[in-house]
């Protein structure tokens, strides 16, 4: 994940998500290696090939005016018209575009134009910043993401996925094979376990369920998917 920043003096580069969670399932599991999600933060000059963007709340009309630049060109052509319209007004008033009501196939469309204010966006006032692990999990949670997390003798790790992903999806996260593959999803929550004190006493317990592809992914899920070869 790649998140651009725009007026604000921010270490840039890789940064691990900190989760205590892990620090818990560190010491149930005994693992050896324990893996963060991470998020890539880059400059200003990255906005529109960012997945996110975190910016200084005076700098927001930077970005309004950006992205209106490209709708007023937009505007000029007779197709979609309408939509370039409602667009522009929103932003003269100030109005980022994810916060302007879309179908479907109008966000499509405007997804392909790499509009900033229609990527999420934290806002932040840069004379009152929080300590940046707490930008960063900020960030993480206005991009709509969630978590979860796999263990086996080698590594504990945490996966990131956008909230409402199914099981089949997060299995794809981990890797196309498994996802190809796949039978069933192991699945016990990260409360659940924690309070059993293991994953062999949660399964006595019946806290761990055995979930089909549509299974909608929790954030805290410990995941194990079975799957053919």
């Amino acid at each position: 994940m790649k998140i651009a920043v725009v007026g604000i003096d921010f270490p840039l580069g890789k940064k691990n998500i900190s989760d205590d969670r892990l620090d818990k399932l560190k010491d149930l599991f005994h693992s050896p290696k324990v893996t963060f999600i991470q998020i890539e933060f880059q400059d200003s000059t990255h906005t529109k090939d960012a997945d996110a963007i975190l910016c200084e709340k005076s700098a927001k009309l930077d970005l309004i005016l950006q992205d209106l630049e490209i709708i007023e060109n937009r505007i000029i052509e007779e197709q979609n018209k309408d939509l370039f319209l409602r667009c522009k007004q929103a932003l003269e008033k100030e109005i980022i575009l994810n916060e302007v009501p879309l179908s479907q196939d109008e966000a499509k469309l405007l997804l392909n134009l790499n509009l900033a204010t229609l990527k999420p966006t934290a806002f932040l006032d840069k004379e009152n910043l929080a300590p940046v692990p707490e930008i960063i999990r900020l960030v993480y949670t206005a991009c709509g993401m969630t978590s979860f997390f796999t263990v086996n003798e080698k590594e504990l790790r945490a996966w990131a996925i956008k909230k409402g992903v199914t099981a089949y999806e997060a299995a794809g996260t981990i890797h196309s094979d498994i996802q190809r593959g796949f039978i069933k999803a192991e699945v016990v929550g990260y409360e659940d376990l924690i309070k059993s004190g293991g994953l062999n006493q949660a399964k006595a317990k019946g806290l761990v369920r055995l979930e089909d592809k549509g299974y909608m992914v929790r954030d805290g899920d410990l995941l194990q998917i079975r799957f053919s070869r």
